[in-house]
């Protein structure tokens, strides 16, 4: 049975407002915990955390999604599906591909900053 355009979008839409209420969660309970959970820089951080729930709302109405899939890295994604020492080196390793990924991520953007 096809799912609807309806459906897609309406699932779309929850998961943006379900996104954007566990970012500003995240944000207040510990910044730059989640500055870096979320992958965000300070700026696009300090804007998420001081939307007001009309801006959540409209915000997540959008019909795309808000969120990026970071796991678009081989590397990352071979080493979350390996069961290595029940997982322990498993998350140590994924931290570290990911805290690696923010470093060139902000590098990039301070690079790019120089440049102009």
């Amino acid at each position: 049975m096809p799912v609807s355009d309806n459906t897609l979008l309406g699932d779309i839409q929850e998961v943006n407002l379900s996104y954007l209420l566990l970012a500003q969660r995240l944000l207040r309970e510990n910044f730059a915990a989640g500055v870096y959970r979320l992958g965000f820089d300070q700026d696009v951080a300090e804007t998420v955390l001081n939307l007001s729930p009309a801006q959540v709302i409209r915000l997540s109405a959008s019909n795309t999604l808000l969120c990026a899939f970071r796991l678009n890295d081989y590397d990352l994604l071979s080493t979350l599906t390996q069961d290595v020492l029940g997982g322990v080196l498993q998350q140590a390793h994924s931290t570290i591909l990911l805290s690696q990924r923010s470093v060139r991520a902000a590098e990039t953007v301070h690079t790019s900053t120089l440049d102009s």
